[in-house]
């Protein structure tokens, strides 16, 4: 899409010239010496900085081309801000002598430096405690696995009969310590702000619920809506993320998406709204004859078929079972940096996933 042009400082200094032979009778702009050329070349860099002006201005118009300030000012126009960075939280477990006190503000470290704070007091009651922790920077980074051991930074801190070190817990949806976020990406926001303008709101269209999980979950990478084949009154909803293995999102989040959209001022009074997380289903690659076979090449189909995956995979609808081609997969594959020939041997036909069920690349073998 073009945007303003910028007059060049030759094409501004020949009008402002042509401005002067039509303002002046008698003017001969192009007998040398004269002041008129001059003049003409003073004006045009006057000219070619208001030209420049014009340009940015004409940027901060649309929300495809604003800067940052601007598309902020964009999104606040539709009730859009980018979302916040998130600290990570959970517990973790550690032993302690019966009747010992841990305090808040007891700091542990993760291996990589990344440290956590207990955000309470707990009085511990038998041989061990569960210390509730909040990473100390706002980011993904804080999101710790269950089964993670992490040390007190400062033992001295520590009551005596606490142990040194603690273990992150498992929270019911399987995480350990969860729900950092990363704040929202500039080009992550514009999408938003883009998809706002693209689909205003229309009491319940499929739009509606894609934009409501969208502002519920930040990690949240696609949706999809349907409504169940024997009531059409019950919405279905899935999406993936970026932030869990697979793009499958966890309870906590699926619950996050399910109560945004339950709030009375969005879902529409007569729908009833089923949100949950796409079933992975692996799919395992058999690949035979691949030549050259090096540990490069594997290293790039691999790549390529998880791409394959992320673009083109989706969950079945109610409606409508989704077809993954076993096309995809030989295109990946020829897309491998120095991949000269192979077959696909498995999957050797297309595959049909029935609704809820979510393709997801298995394990890749190789033979002869």
């Amino acid at each position: 899409m073009a945007g303003y042009t910028i007059r060049s400082l030759a094409q501004l200094a020949a009008e402002a010239t042509g401005a002067f032979v039509q303002a002046v009778q008698g003017t001969a702009t192009k007998l040398w010496p004269n002041v008129w050329r001059v003049e003409g070349k003073v004006l045009a860099l006057i000219g070619f900085e208001m030209e420049q002006r014009r340009a940015w201005l004409v940027r901060q118009l649309f929300a495809s081309t604003a800067e940052r300030v601007w598309l902020i000012r964009h999104g606040f126009e539709f009730g859009l801000q980018p979302e916040p960075a998130n600290t990570a939280m959970g517990t973790a477990t550690t032993q302690a002598s019966p009747g010992t006190v841990v305090p808040i503000g007891l700091q542990y470290a993760r291996g990589d430096g990344v440290t956590f704070t207990t955000t309470a007091a707990v009085a511990v009651i038998g041989n061990d405690v569960s210390l509730p922790l909040e990473a100390d920077v706002a980011a993904s980074a804080g999101n710790t696995p269950a089964g993670t051991v992490l040390t007190l930074v400062n033992p001295d801190d520590a009551p005596a009969g606490l142990g040194r070190t603690c273990t992150v817990g498992e929270a019911s949806d399987g995480t350990g310590l969860s729900g950092g976020a990363d704040e929202e990406s500039l080009e992550s926001f514009r999408a938003r702000v883009l998809y706002r303008k693209r689909n205003p709101p229309q009491g319940g269209s499929a739009p509606d619920y894609v934009a409501w999980v969208l502002e519920a979950v930040p990690t949240a990478v696609a949706v999809y809506v349907d409504s169940f084949q024997n009531d059409s009154r019950s919405v279905w909803v899935q999406f993936t993320v970026s932030d869990q293995a697979q793009g499958i999102p966890t309870a906590g989040q699926v619950a996050a998406a399910q109560a945004y959209i339950d709030d009375p001022i969005r879902r529409p009074i007569t729908a009833r709204v089923f949100v949950s997380a796409p079933i992975p289903v692996q799919q395992d690659i058999v690949i035979g004859g691949l030549d050259p076979d090096t540990t490069d090449i594997r290293a790039s189909i691999e790549s390529e078929l998880a791409a394959a995956y992320t673009d083109r995979a989706r969950p079945g609808k109610p409606s409508v079972d989704f077809v993954f081609s076993a096309s995809w997969l030989a295109e990946a594959i020829s897309r491998a940096t120095g991949e000269d020939r192979h077959r696909l041997l498995s999957p050797a036909s297309d595959q049909v996933f029935t609704a809820g069920n979510l393709p997801v690349l298995g394990s890749i073998a190789y033979i002869d």
